[in-house]
């Protein structure tokens, strides 16, 4: 028996024969059924990891930074259409309700649209880009 080849992209299968003290013991034929479960596996893992999404490193986003109402954050992961989740430090939640700050992705880009300055710098913990569409 080869060693298991990873479908790419992964195939997910139900299609999964079962084994009892009835079933040939045919090494290439068994090796067959252990590369399908492999191959859920590998599909499954790759799914978690689209859902979990792609955390960016937290920033300080200075107020004297924005470009007019708009700030860019530039990373690879992000696509047009990507989901963002964006979360601010405690402090940085009022500042950044009243600038009242939106975003939209483009390809490797997330702009940041605020309807009006923010009055001071904005911390950000945490950005996640969803790309469950892939």
């Amino acid at each position: 028996m080869k060693n298991c080849e990873i479908k790419s992209p992964p195939v997910f299968t139900a299609d999964v024969p079962r084994w009892d003290r009835e079933t040939d013991a045919d090494g290439d034929a068994m090796g067959l059924v252990v590369e399908q479960v492999f191959n859920n596996t590998i599909y499954n893992k790759q799914k978690a990891e689209r859902a979990l999404g792609i955390l960016l490193p937290s920033l300080t986003i200075l107020a004297g930074e924005w470009n007019g109402l708009n700030y860019t954050i530039e990373h690879e992961s992000i696509r047009k259409g990507s989901t963002v989740y964006i979360g601010y430090t405690f402090d940085s939640i009022p500042v950044a309700q009243k600038a009242n700050i939106r975003g939209k992705t483009e390809q490797g880009k997330l702009i940041l649209v605020a309807a009006k300055a923010p009055s001071a710098d904005i911390e950000i913990e945490e950005i996640r880009v969803l790309n469950l569409n892939e």
